[in-house]
This record gives C-alpha cells, structure tokens and sequence, in this order.
C-alpha cells in the first residue's frame, strides 16, 4: 500500500484471473468500481477519484488492451466480458462512455454484481437505429476504423477532440484529456479496434427494460457523442433517474467534478426511494 496526496492507494499486481484490472483503489467505504471509455484508460479519474475517495472505496478498473493493462486482449463477446467483470468486487459500478455500456452489460447479466449503476454520459446503444434515433452516425466509427489503420494516436487525439467540442475552454479541456491518456501506455490496436466492434454492435435497448439494480444516468448537454436525448429516454426505459449536467460536454469530471461528485453520492448514500 502507498500513500499519495494524502490517500492511502492500493497498486495491483495483475495476479487476479480477470482481463479486467484493477490499477489503483483509493479510500474506503462502499464500492465504487469506474469504469472508462474507448481508447482511454483509469489514470482519466486520478483527479475526480481522490475527491470520491472521500466517500467510497473507489477502485479504477483499465479495460484489457488500455492503460496499465494494455498487454491483455479485448474480446468482443458481451457475456465473456460480462464474466471478467464480474470476477472483481460487487459495488457501485460507474461507467463512463463505451464503460457504461459494458458495465450496463454487467448488471443485466450478473444483477447480484451490481448494486447500482451510474450511466456517466452512456448509452444502452452508441450508434443510430431505426428503434433508436439519438445514437452516433455508423460512419463516424468507420472513420475511426479506417483512422486506426494509419495512426493510433491521431485516431484517439481526434476522438479526444470530439469529447470536449463545443464545451467552454475547450482547448483547456482538450489538455487535460490528451495528458491525462498519453502519459500511459496507448491501447492496442487490437483493443481499439474491438472497442470500436462493440460500439457498433452492442444493442442492449431491448433488454433494458430488465434491468434490476437502481440506476442513475448523467448526461452532458453539450455533448456531441451521448446525446442527452438518448440518455433521458434509457432512464425512462428501465425506469432510472436521469440528471442533466447543463454545463458539460462529454467529460463532466474535467471541469464539473464537484457537482459530479455531489450526484454520485447522494445516489449512493442517500438513494431516492
């Protein structure tokens, strides 16, 4: 165990079975699993987690093939991946982005896991359908695909620039995000490419309306890639909450933190009925 900035942070040595690693656990109190997004890696959370930490046990999770866990492969099979997650400790599960739609995952398969679930700018379905018209354009993940061919990381700096787009100081923004993510290891290709499949692919809308464990699902009113449409109307569907968070864009925990951090608590320790 290591102290830093004042919070005693438990480092992994990867012995544990799952491909999903646990990198860093701060704090102490209730479970709060995180969970990022595509192309990202834990090391996003530093910051915000030392102000959850306050509250919780809060363990950063690296997806195979990102971060510290770069090395392990991605699969594309949600009931594999729903497996690896549930090998880790049942909590709070909070999943940002293509992590929320995994974590969502989780909870429909494994509802003994999860004890609530926090959607952070997540969707049960990334990519339009006639069923679900506030999705992403399919040809924005094709030219992600077709980007990943030819440069890795100028793939994931546009994405990065997408997540802040249209948010006030967007290039302040766009700073923390690209230190934040290239300070790591980048994800594999085989990992990015994977992630993108899994947004293309996944459709969990359907099964929603299963879902077992409290929700709560935060949007970004400026966000471009989760609409905050498609957010209101998951909440509606599996019958969560849903908080609109009026100054943000795609990555409220960058400039948003502490009001963030205000709605993550109250939804778990003092949960309406």
């Amino acid at each position: 165990m290591a102290w830093v900035f004042g919070y005693n942070v438990r480092f992994f040595d990867g012995a544990e079975s799952t491909n999903m690693k646990i990198v860093a656990s701060k704090g102490q109190g209730p479970v709060l699993n995180v969970l990022h997004g595509w192309g990202m890696n834990a090391h996003l959370f530093d910051d915000w987690s030392a102000d959850l930490s306050r509250h919780f046990q809060v363990n950063l999770i690296d997806l195979p093939g990102h971060g510290l866990n770069h090395q392990e492969r991605l699969s594309v099979d949600l009931a594999e991946l729903a497996a690896e997650a549930a090998e880790l400790p049942t909590g709070t599960w909070l999943g940002w982005s293509m992590g929320g739609l995994l974590a969502l995952n989780l909870a429909l398969r494994h509802p003994a896991c999860v004890e609530r679930l926090i959607m952070l700018c997540a969707t049960p379905c990334f990519v339009r359908r006639d069923h679900w018209p506030h999705g992403t354009e399919q040809a924005v993940l094709q030219q992600f695909a077709a980007q990943l061919q030819l440069d890795v990381k100028k793939t994931i700096q546009r994405f990065l620039a997408l997540e802040v787009m249209g948010v006030d100081d967007e290039r302040g923004q766009l700073r923390v995000l690209q230190q934040k993510v290239f300070e790591r290891p980048l994800p594999s290709t085989q990992a990015l490419s994977a992630g993108l499949a899994l947004l293309q692919q996944a459709d969990l809308t359907e099964a929603l309306k299963n879902l077992q464990p409290p929700s709560l699902w935060i949007s970004g009113r400026r966000d471009r890639l989760v609409l905050p449409a498609a957010m209101a109307q998951a909440a509606e569907m599996c019958g969560g909450q849903h908080q609109l968070m009026r100054g943000s864009g795609h990555a409220p925990f960058i400039r948003q933190a502490e009001e963030l951090t205000a709605l993550v608590t109250n939804q778990i320790l003092d949960p309406k009925p």
